[in-house]
């Protein structure tokens, strides 16, 4: 029970856990009862009456409403104040390593997978082996940018992640022009009010520390209401970034603080030059080459066990070095694109 109690991580505060209406009627009942118990010294428990279960009823009700104001879910939907009561009630999880040995096998698998990332996983078990020696639990990373040309695997990499440390991973895409919405969420004056990514995912999977892909930051752009208020990436991105306006971040749709400091986010971009610098000063960068012919390989390989011939698998080899030498190089799309070609490949007959 104490290791269950220490892999759960307070992101919303304890008075949101509002108690059921049923449940608060319940007590009310069951309090009168034993005060009458009390009063006649009856061996078994009374009964209400009709009257006084109904009164008792509406005590509870107007108790009920009272915290609901105080807690601030009145404007919620029914839905919406069940995930916010269960998350406040229960916390949430934190997941990924909590001892050494679960660091190094997450380093071991990262660096099987994606082993042109050397760099950024020696930096990630670095980083986890200090945070777990400290007493912590669960993935637990400042802020990173991966940049480099496309096609290497950044986001892929970030997925990755998030797999091995078995946590879930949010993709948000700078390139849609509404990425400060989508980490942010919205209020009325908005188009659609809506949660952000972030909160949404920890209050539906009731994890503390999603890890968030911010895909493409070199290419944020700003959005502007109906009212004529904007946002933009960098200034939805700077108080999620530093750990301390993190953890009494208000989101605008539930008008709720909540503590969002364990989320993890990993940034992506071709050109650093391109990136805000507040973004870059509060992040650790990265600046990563393209795949050489035996990294691109090596990944192919692992993508096609057990698929083709060895002449099919021979001629893709060659094709991927050759690729890889030419002026534009070759992207882990193109590889996993010539993988499932295989795949999809009739067998070759029994002769």
């Amino acid at each position: 029970m104490d290791n269950l109690r220490a892999n759960r991580f307070a992101v919303l505060s304890p008075n949101l856990a509002v108690p059921r209406l049923e449940d608060m009627e319940r007590g009310f009942i069951n309090a009168w009862i034993r005060m009458k118990s009390n009063i006649a010294l009856e061996s078994s428990p009374p009964k209400l009456s009709f009257k006084q279960e109904k009164l008792a009823q509406n005590l509870a009700a107007d108790a009920h409403s009272r915290r609901m104001r105080q807690a601030g879910l009145t404007a919620l939907t029914k839905e919406a104040r069940a995930q916010v009561t269960a998350l406040a009630r229960s916390g949430a999880t934190l997941r990924g390593p909590s001892t050494e040995d679960e660091v190094y096998q997450l380093a071991a698998d990262l660096h099987a997978d994606s082993p042109w990332m050397r760099e950024v996983s020696s930096w990630v078990m670095q980083h986890m082996l200090a945070h777990v020696g400290a007493g912590g639990r669960g993935l637990a990373l400042p802020p990173v940018i991966l940049a480099g040309p496309p096609g290497i695997g950044k986001s892929y990499y970030a997925r990755r992640l998030a797999d091995y440390a078995g946590t879930l991973s949010r993709l948000i895409d700078v390139g849609s022009g509404s990425a400060g919405f989508r980490i942010t969420g919205t209020e009325k004056g908005w188009g659609t009010a809506q949660a952000g990514i972030p909160v949404e995912a920890i209050l539906s999977a009731q994890v503390a520390n999603p890890v968030m892909i911010v895909d493409e930051v070199d290419k944020a752009g700003e959005m502007r209401s109906e009212s004529g208020r904007s946002t933009s990436l960098t200034t939805a991105l700077l108080p999620l970034l530093d750990n301390g306006t993190a953890q009494r971040f208000e989101c605008p749709f539930y008008r709720l603080p909540f503590d969002m400091s364990r989320v993890v986010w990993i940034m992506t971009a071709n050109d650093t030059d391109l990136i805000p610098a507040p973004l870059r000063d509060r992040a650790r960068v990265f600046h990563l080459g393209g795949l050489n012919a035996e990294q691109a390989v090596g990944h192919f390989d692992r993508l096609a066990q057990h698929l083709g011939d060895a002449a099919e698998l021979e001629h893709c080899r060659a094709f991927i070095v050759q690729m890889t030498n030419a002026p534009r190089g070759i992207s882990l799309r193109q590889i996993g694109q010539l993988a499932e070609a295989l795949r999809a490949s009739p067998a070759p007959k029994a002769h």
